[in-house]
């Protein structure tokens, strides 16, 4: 027996922390990876443990033997096996509901997916007293034992962490993730009432049928997570939800959320007047005449689909493109619907800054469009992280970055603008119209508006030049914005609160939209 509970309490640690990191994905994919989004799920989840603890107390009191033990640990399987199916519906009207911006349906049906964890992580949480109480009966007032229990939780909570993100749900994806919980919850369940000398015949029997609920589940439940118009791929990787969309001829890169456009692509069309072509007006900042063809080395961090990488290659005919993508399902899926080239195009699959800084190539041109929905990469937009953009490019190179605003906030604009300005002198905006995208140009030298504007008019004249570069100029100079006059706090690796400024724009959009 002894040995049993330890078995049980060690899956039982294991699955809460799996449940909660698989929740927290699950509801990410579609409400956001926002920090107040898992900070409302990791909340609510230490809330029901909490609770299961105070009633596990009462309750192993109340019947203290392993039968009524058991009978929490298969119901909590049970209960976690139906997540998914409580779930989904839900998840597929808060799809809508973001795609829509409805703030009191999104609220509604996020509130509601909470209370679907109840059941499941309160029982769990009765699980480690209940334990206690059995232990305790046959060793009173062991402190080694009750140490070594709830050691053997805590590793169970370890691998609960980490099994389900890095391989469990990369491989089957969240909703099978909660069968995998479940069945390990049922058949530990169904071990204990084997090994239970005298137990009843009928319950046993009850409780192996039982185990071929989540598998059922697993073979049976739908493959697909959204039911998007025009969907043609969805994935779940390590790091991101992925999808795929087809519309009007484009095939369309959105990822967790789906709030924002990652990455375009259409087979005859270049020029999709977002952010993406940008990149290509970074150089002209600086006195004409420029040459495309003097344009050798380029960086892009956060490559995505590489649309602004195809852009590069494109009108500069002797650029050599590294792109930066920290996920490589990300690069697959560039590579199989977006056309990403393989010529003078350098993928390297890890995290942007870390890449950039162990590059040994100087740069024309460093474009940082990182983000992890919905949130700039904290990491990248600090004092810090400039330095080093500023040592690895070359005396007249640029750097180029998208930055998220809305229509009346531009308050992570200016702080990022104030931060980057520590570093480099001289900052240039371009707004994107009918977007919530700026673009913000820093070089050391050089650069000024009227540069852009001769460069532009020598180009437009000449033959042979591109239409596709011609036209991003034009865009840039008829949109150049301007930079906030309060610029904000200067962002460092010790203090960069971009969540907190996101979280308020978000919010704010969020309540106009719905007034």
């Amino acid at each position: 027996m002894k040995r049993f509970i330890f078995f049980s309490v060690f899956i039982a640690g294991f699955s809460s922390m799996a449940i909660e990191m698989t929740a927290s994905r699950m509801i990410g994919n579609i409400f956001s990876s926002a920090n107040l989004i898992w900070a409302s799920v990791i909340g609510s989840i230490m809330i029901y443990m909490a609770i299961g603890n105070w009633l596990g107390g009462i309750f192993s009191d109340k019947y203290p033997d392993l039968f009524h033990y058991l009978i929490l640990i298969f119901i909590s399987g049970i209960f976690c096996c139906l997540i998914p199916l409580f779930s989904r519906p839900l998840l597929l009207k808060g799809a809508q509901a973001m795609d829509q911006m409805t703030l009191r349906w999104v609220l509604i049906l996020f509130l509601i997916l909470l209370l679907i964890l109840f059941i499941p992580m309160t029982l769990l949480g009765m699980i480690i007293p209940f334990a206690i109480k059995l232990l305790n009966t046959y060793y009173p007032f062991r402190g080694k034992v009750n140490g070594q229990l709830l050691a053997v939780s805590t590793v169970g909570s370890f691998i609960g962490t980490m099994l389900p993100s890095f391989i469990l749900i990369p491989s089957v994806g969240t909703n099978r993730t909660f069968f995998v919980i479940g069945f390990l919850l049922l058949l530990a369940g169904a071990i204990g009432q084997l090994t239970n000398i005298g137990s009843d015949k009928k319950a046993e029997k009850l409780m192996i049928f039982c185990i071929f609920l989540p598998i059922l589940l697993f073979f049976l439940f739908p493959l697909k997570i959204k039911q998007t118009k025009g969907q043609i791929y969805e994935k779940e990787s390590v790091y991101n939800y992925i999808e795929v969309v087809e519309n009007s001829g484009y095939t369309i890169l959105r990822l967790n959320d789906g709030q924002g456009i990652q990455s375009i692509y259409h087979p005859v069309i270049d020029n999709y007047y977002g952010p993406w072509e940008q990149i290509l007006t970074a150089p002209f900042f600086q006195p004409a005449p420029i040459d495309p063809g003097n344009i050798r080395r380029a960086a892009i961090l956060g490559n995505a689909g590489g649309t602004s990488a195809k852009q590069l290659l494109k009108v500069f005919p002797n650029v050599i493109v590294d792109g930066f993508e920290i996920d490589p399902e990300i690069t697959k899926v560039a590579k199989e619907f977006f056309d990403l080239p393989s010529e003078r195009m350098n993928i390297i699959s890890t995290d942007g800054r870390i890449g950039l800084q162990n590059s040994d190539d100087q740069y024309d041109i460093i474009m940082v469009d990182a983000y992890q929905s919905p949130y700039i990469s904290v990491n990248m937009c600090t004092q810090e992280f400039f330095q080093i953009v500023s040592e690895k490019l070359n005396p007249e190179g640029v750097l180029v970055m998208n930055i998220g605003r809305s229509d009346d906030d531009r308050t992570l604009l200016g702080a990022i603008s104030e931060t980057v300005n520590r570093i480099f002198p001289q900052i240039f905006i371009v707004d994107i119209p009918n977007s919530y995208n700026s673009v913000l140009f820093a070089m050391k030298k050089g650069g000024s508006i009227q540069n852009l504007q001769n460069n532009y008019d020598l180009l437009s004249g000449l033959e042979n030049v591109p239409a596709l570069l011609t036209e991003t100029l034009s865009f840039a100079i008829g949109n150049i914005g301007e930079l906030p006059e309060k610029r904000g706090l200067v962002f460092t690796d010790d203090k960069a609160p971009v969540e907190a400024i996101t979280n308020q724009t978000i919010l704010r959009t969020f309540f106009k939209r719905n007034e």
